[in-house]
């Protein structure tokens, strides 16, 4: 009996052990799914999307290694000659050969130094260094750029996202009001027809054909997206529910009045593609400075010891020491040498004029980019308060009018495609802003805080649109798509997004960007 006991004992221990092991790989099993059901189906935000792209670009990699390559030629540049030395056994006469037949017979050991001509060493350091202070530039202007080229991108595939769903909230519109007609038809209430039912059928194959043709879109867009980051082609990215225009650059009243009062062109000027453009012209002083150094004649100095042998007759003979100077006049290479100065001075005078026409470009560039703002906030304020109601108006008239035979099934669906055409062209008008106000942000990019533009959280919700009147009904585009009017935000919000001029710095490495100062004596004295 004993042993019948310890056998169920035994039994029960091992069916519970069986039952918490399974109910174990129960819960693993469910967070597993959890956990891949959560990294497969993944929001992207623009914001993420620029954090992506920012770390895995490899060409802020390459620029490091590029500047430590340029100090690297600094120091090296910096040197002079190895010196020369020379071993002569100088004097020996040919009739026997001996070392002390001949007073003149020595032995001599000199050693020779050449001196850089003029100040040239020194001003290729200062090259070098130049050239490892343009890649901090460099990066700014590569981050500045990123961050524009990864907004178009991902707008685009924002915009062709949000497309698909509208189109598929069309799709739904059209099989309920099939049921409808199809009740209506077979009820005999009315005036439908059979045409009616073929005409909404036919309506779902081209809206089905044109969704089709937005997925491709859709997919072509994410694919054109994801050449800025690498990630797993088993994760599915989704767009977020709405896109506050502030998160891409809040440009507003307040920082149009700083734009104004800083001028545009000296806001423009200390832009990274302008800082870069500036270090050429640094770098193309200091090579007109060396081009004049090579005008200049190069020395090297000597000196020698030569030891003599006592006399055959046992009379000791005094060594000698002689010391020299040589110099290079560059007397016959003057017509090069004038040549390479003044192509020198022709390429400074190229840097300088491509550096004032880019601050030109990008001036005009910034204030057409206001004016466009300023049109495009003008037809969304259209579009809220105006046309999408009245589109949504006229689509529920014509449908009531049909039902209550006082209108026409065409008349309908006529109503439905404004309607469905109203609000892809406030989703259009939509994405165009903040299209805009990334090349705003590119064009001012001196002006953002980059601490507010790269953040992972959502600015706060003051900044959204509140200019719509309470007494109007109609849901505005702004609330549909999660965004406000950037001209029409409050200005103590954003004061603190302004930041100096004066003060450029790159994230990346933490260096200077204010290269209108010259580092060196060489750039100071031409």
């Amino acid at each position: 009996m004993f042993n019948c006991n310890l056998g169920i004992v035994f039994t029960s221990l091992t069916q519970a052990r069986s039952r918490t092991y399974y109910l174990q790989r129960a819960w693993l099993g469910v967070l597993l799914f959890v956990v891949s059901t959560s990294s497969l189906a993944t929001t992207l935000s623009l914001k993420d999307a620029q954090h992506l792209a920012l770390n895995q670009d490899v060409y802020f990699q390459g620029s490091k290694l590029e500047e430590a390559a340029y100090q690297h030629d600094s120091d090296a540049a910096d040197s002079w000659d190895n010196p020369t030395i020379t071993t002569t056994l100088q004097s020996v006469p040919t009739d026997g050969f001996s070392l002390n037949q001949e007073p003149m017979t020595q032995l001599k050991l000199g050693i020779r130094q050449a001196m850089p001509r003029g100040d040239s060493a020194s001003i290729s350091r200062t090259i070098a260094i130049e050239e490892a202070q343009k890649e901090p530039v460099k990066r700014a202007a590569r981050r500045a750029w990123l961050l524009r080229a990864v907004a178009m991108d991902w707008l685009a595939w924002y915009q062709a996202e949000k497309t698909l769903a509208l189109l598929r909230e069309e799709s739904q519109s059209l099989v309920q009001l099939l049921e409808t007609v199809e009740s209506s038809y077979r009820s005999g209430v009315g005036s439908t027809q059979q045409q009616d039912i073929i005409q909404i059928r036919l309506e779902r194959l081209r809206l089905k054909d044109t969704l089709l043709q937005k997925q491709q879109a859709a997919s072509v867009a994410l694919a054109q997206l994801s050449r800025w980051f690498d990630f797993s082609s088993e994760v599915s990215f989704t767009v977020p529910e709405t896109l506050n225009h502030h998160d891409i650059f809040p440009f507003n009243k307040s920082v149009a009045r700083q734009v104004k009062r800083r001028d545009v062109l000296d806001v423009i000027d200390a832009h990274p593609s302008v800082q870069l453009l500036a270090k050429d012209e640094l770098v193309a002083t200091q090579k007109l400075s060396l081009a004049k150094e090579q005008t200049k004649p190069k020395w090297a100095f000597e000196a020698a010891y030569g030891y003599r042998q006592d006399a055959q007759n046992g009379m000791s003979q005094a060594d000698f020491i002689s010391v020299g100077v040589q110099v290079d006049l560059p007397l016959f290479s003057s017509k090069r040498q004038d040549a390479n100065v003044s192509a020198s001075a022709a390429r400074l005078g190229v840097t300088s004029t491509q550096r004032r026409l880019e601050v030109r470009r990008l001036a005009a560039l910034a204030e057409a980019r206001e004016a466009e703002l300023v049109n495009l906030s003008a037809r969304q304020q259209l579009f809220d308060t105006a046309l999408l109601a009245q589109s949504e108006s006229l689509a529920e008239s014509a449908l009531n009018a049909y039902m209550t035979d006082k209108g026409t099934f065409d008349g309908v669906m006529r109503a439905r495609i404004s309607y469905i055409s109203a609000k892809l062209d406030a989703l259009a008008l939509h994405v165009d802003i903040a299209k805009t106000l990334a090349e705003l942000a590119y064009l001012y990019y001196p002006l953002t805080n980059e601490q507010n533009q790269l953040t992972s959280s959502r600015l706060d919700d003051r900044f959204l649109d509140t200019h719509i009147s309470s007494s109007h009904v109609h849901t505005p585009s702004s609330a549909q798509f999660g965004y406000g009017h950037p001209l029409q935000s409050s200005e103590s919000n954003n004061e603190s997004l302004l930041t100096r001029v004066e003060t450029k710095v790159d994230i990346h490495t933490n260096s200077n960007m204010d290269t209108h100062k010259t580092t060196t004596d060489g750039a100071a004295k031409q």
